[in-house]
């Protein structure tokens, strides 16, 4: 089960992006913005979101997303992925303003540096800084994957509740796994198998977690992820 900010580091296709939706696989009310536009686009048993994003005046041209959250504000259960493809930080905050009114949603948001990228603290919008470290009030629960921790703004790192660490070999990354687990955990990481990570959280022992290993392979075609019912 989730807690309300966990974040999922490593190289590409080690399993994180999968680990992080089977995490969520019986969460009622989903939301997960994808800016790669490609395997979460066969995502089954969920709506698919394109906004357009207008710079002048700012905010999206159109109201795909602005209509289907109002449509499910009050929904037992709704399952969406909005793609986008430019302007990450400014719709990641449209998307977490429109989460104040809906309330009770997990969101997850793939490649999370794009979104919010390392700098200082007042970099971040209100609203992204809200979701992750205030969201729980709200109901709001906020997971996010990166290939490179030290790219992902120093918020997020800091209040994160778990972190799971996959096979990784970039310096930077590797000192920062240095804060939260013993050395002999970091010397593993870069030769962790696919689907295997080291956990660490508040208050407990960092472990190595293969529990997954052979459970969890595809992103569109999971049995872990379950179609919403119909109202």
């Amino acid at each position: 089960m989730l807690t309300y900010l966990e974040l999922f580091f490593g190289k590409s296709f080690t399993g994180k992006t999968a680990r992080m939706l089977h995490e969520v696989r019986a969460v009622p009310r989903l939301l997960i913005v994808d800016p790669k536009c490609a395997q979460l686009t066969t995502l089954k048993g969920f709506e698919h979101l394109w906004p357009e994003y207008s710079a002048k005046p700012r905010g999206w041209a159109d109201s795909k997303v602005v209509d289907y959250l109002r449509k499910v504000r009050g929904a037992e259960s709704f399952r969406v992925v909005v793609h986008v493809r430019d302007n990450f930080r400014e719709q990641l905050e449209l998307i977490c303003i429109m989460l104040r009114a809906v309330r009770g949603v997990t969101l997850c948001v793939d490649e999370l540096g794009l979104f919010i990228p390392s700098g200082v603290a007042g970099s971040l919008p209100p609203a992204i800084t809200s979701a992750m470290i205030s969201g729980r009030h709200e109901g709001l629960t906020f997971c996010g994957t990166a290939q490179i921790p030290s790219l992902v703004h120093f918020i997020a790192r800091s209040n994160a509740s778990r972190i799971r660490w996959f096979r990784t070999t970039e310096i930077n990354s590797l000192k920062a796994a240095q804060g939260y687990m013993p050395h002999a955990l970091v010397d593993s990481l870069p030769t962790l198998p696919d689907y295997v990570c080291i956990e660490t959280s508040d208050g407990a022992q960092a472990f190595r977690d293969e529990s997954m290993v052979g459970k969890i392979k595809t992103l569109g075609a999971s049995p872990h992820v379950r179609k919403p019912r119909k109202r």
